[in-house]
């Protein structure tokens, strides 16, 4: 009996020491795992702008000229207007930068900001978070072809990161017509450079394995329209060039959209048109199908004999705007190049 006894006290009394063991070893086991996320996501956070500094030349680019870009002032220090030319791929193989450079080089200093795969709400609120930051370009030079201008794409959490502000965030949900999963994933985006990034480096990664990678994606890429209902395209420019002409008001910085060359009716002359109607200048520099299939390099970009054309004409244009008007007070000259004395609406179109 007494044997039967201590051996059941044993077990009541083991009962819950061993519970408490078992929380103890649960609650550690927990904190070891968390800890141990917390170090690798640091480790992510830390490593993956160099490994993408490494794989990739695109990044390293796009991070000098944003630099550049940040740096921007209405004139130089010699008092030449600047001039930021930004857009996509349309604009990297749209227009030779050198070329361009030297051919204003007396009269303007001009940068470009290509970031490829962007559409308007790319650049809408990445220039709206520059121009937040201070960024101040005597003028803005915006490379989009029109159904860009109307697509409501971006450039995910890589576009959260880089192109828009916290302050811009809430429009951008409403804008972007984001679900609460993907706000949350742009939110999370702005602060971590690994969400921003890893799309990019595991598209470096498929270019190693792969080494005909590069080219597989140029053929399978989407060319076509992204918005081809001329009513949609319409409506949509109706909406967006206003915001455009707000913004350029609200920090005194004159933006010009500029149409690139196409093969397909792009409906640029009625937008250009609703340009003339609001105030925002349009820049339709060849007309719809004007440059030949043999000028571009896959129908949607041109090629080296059509960028030279296309920039000798961006060079004109340019050129073209007129001289300071006698009386102008404005800090930023490149507005009154672009502004009517007599009817007070923008012109250079």
């Amino acid at each position: 009996m007494h044997s039967s006894t201590s051996s059941s006290k044993a077990l009541v009394w083991g009962r819950p020491f061993g519970l408490v063991l078992g929380r103890k070893g649960a609650r550690n086991g927990i904190i070891a795992l968390l800890a141990g996320l917390v170090l690798f996501f640091i480790a992510l956070e830390m490593t993956s702008p160099l490994v993408l500094a490494h794989l990739s030349r695109t990044e390293q680019r796009v991070d000098d000229e944003l630099r550049v870009a940040a740096g921007l002032r209405p004139t130089t220090a010699d008092g030449r207007p600047t001039v930021l030319i930004a857009g996509n791929s349309l604009l990297i193989e749209g227009v030779v930068m050198p070329d361009l450079h030297d051919d204003l080089a007396r009269q303007y200093e001009v940068k470009r900001l290509a970031i490829e795969q962007t559409h308007y709400l790319d650049w809408y609120f990445g220039l709206s978070r520059l121009l937040q930051e201070g960024f101040r370009p005597g003028l803005i030079v915006l490379a989009l072809a029109t159904d860009q201008l109307a697509s409501s794409n971006t450039l995910g959490e890589s576009f959260a990161h880089r192109q828009l502000s916290l302050r811009d965030f809430p429009r951008a949900v409403r804008e972007c017509r984001l679900d609460r999963t993907t706000a949350s994933t742009y939110l999370f985006a702005h602060w971590s450079r690994w969400l921003a990034n890893k799309g990019f480096i595991r598209q470096c990664v498929d270019i190693l394995v792969f080494p005909k990678f590069r080219e597989l994606a140029g053929r399978i890429a989407d060319h076509g329209p992204h918005v081809d209902d001329p009513a949609v395209l319409i409506a949509m420019a109706r909406e967006r060039l206003p915001q455009l002409r707000d913004l350029s008001r609200q920090f005194g910085v004159p933006i010009v959209l500029l149409v690139p060359p196409t093969l397909r009716q792009d409906h640029s002359g009625e937008i250009q048109e609703l340009g003339n109607q609001v105030g925002v200048p349009i820049w339709v520099l060849s007309t719809a199908a004007e440059f030949p299939r043999e000028l571009f390099r896959d129908g949607f970009h041109l090629n080296r004999r059509g960028a030279t054309m296309y920039t000798t004409r961006l060079s004109q244009q340019i050129r073209s705007l007129s001289a300071k008007p006698s009386g102008c007070a404005a800090d930023n000259p490149m507005t009154c190049m672009l502004v009517s004395p007599d009817a007070g609406t923008q012109t250079g179109h």
